[in-house]
């Protein structure tokens, strides 16, 4: 495989209406960076003509590669299959619904170009034009990257970036069945910069994230890589134990000593609910770490390629 200077690496779900465009700004743009390329979309089993509109886009430019995926794998899963088939020395990734401007791809080569240490380049939005409640599940994710993971308060974290070749193998070196992909970089290196870039205003329909597929980014950020949720509840039990141990010694002391009578039953229910409370978090921490472990044990492939259209002599890859 001919290795080229930039892949642009592009998961699709539902994007039908934002492709065309995407594809000729995204070729206008690196035909006047100069350099030599390749476009991989990746689509996880989209519900509308997303397909068909790659295959088209694959037939007219042997630049491009349309991944046709078997089943949905989510956007990380979709990225980890670019990754794979991509040859590029960077790699670069970008959204589908044009709210990452391929005109800002200049930019985050030649920061990686020009500095030989720096691993990643993030793309760092002037303005986001996502909805607050997207806003609100970065600033969560934000704070849990700097808790866990240790991300520089003044890194900002997006899905538009620009990785070196050797980055992107050690990101691939990861086996887990659910990556996330910025986790993932924050273990591998520390030699990440930002460049400020602009933020469009989505064009077509609504992002696919909801409140479930946010919880789920969030357990899967949280759990995947630290176990800090474990050690965190084991202390709180900790100091729930030898808090109730001292109510217990007051409660033993006040009995002997005083004319009280027997606690109220408020005390005991309050107390009652707050424990089994304590409990059902704690089974369902250890639940979600069990399914995790269960995932990885049991052979589920992280993604299946059904096609890859546009590839040399009309070749179609089955993985």
């Amino acid at each position: 495989m001919n290795q080229v200077e930039i892949s642009i690496v592009i998961p699709c779900y539902n994007s039908e209406k934002s492709l065309e465009e995407l594809n000729k700004r995204l070729i206008n743009t690196l035909e006047l960076l100069d350099v030599s390329y390749e476009i991989i979309y990746v689509n996880d089993c989209s519900k509308d003509n997303t397909l068909l509109t790659l295959q088209e886009l694959a037939k007219n430019n042997t630049n491009i590669k349309a991944i046709d995926l078997m089943y949905n794998v989510g956007q990380f899963r979709a990225l980890y299959c670019g990754f794979e088939v991509s040859c590029g020395k960077y790699v670069v990734t970008i959204d589908d619904d044009l709210q990452h401007p391929p005109e800002e791809i200049p930019k985050l080569y030649h920061a990686i170009k020009n500095q030989e240490n720096i691993d990643a380049v993030f793309g760092k939005y002037q303005e986001k034009k996502h909805s607050s409640f997207r806003n609100f599940g970065s600033a969560f994710i934000k704070f849990v990257n700097e808790k866990i993971y240790g991300k520089p308060k003044n890194l900002t974290m997006s899905a538009f970036r620009i990785m070196k070749r050797e980055l992107v193998e050690t990101v691939l070196s990861h086996k887990t069945i659910s990556p996330v992909i910025g986790a993932i970089i924050l273990k591998s290196t520390h030699n990440i910069i930002n460049v400020d870039i602009q933020h469009a205003k989505r064009k077509h329909g609504k992002s696919n994230y909801n409140l479930v597929k946010l919880v789920k980014t969030t357990l899967d950020n949280v759990l995947n890589f630290s176990s800090l949720p474990l050690q965190t509840v084991s202390l709180v039990g900790i100091a729930i134990s030898l808090i109730s141990f001292l109510f217990s010694m007051f409660y033993l002391i006040r009995y002997f000593f005083t004319d009280a009578g027997v606690p109220g039953w408020t005390s005991i229910m309050v107390l009652l609910n707050f424990y089994a409370g304590l409990i059902l978090i704690s089974l369902g921490l250890i639940g979600e770490y069990l399914i995790r472990i269960l995932m990885e044990v049991n052979g589920t492939p992280k993604y299946k390629i059904r096609n890859i259209y546009g590839q040399n002599d009309s070749e179609q890859k089955n993985v």
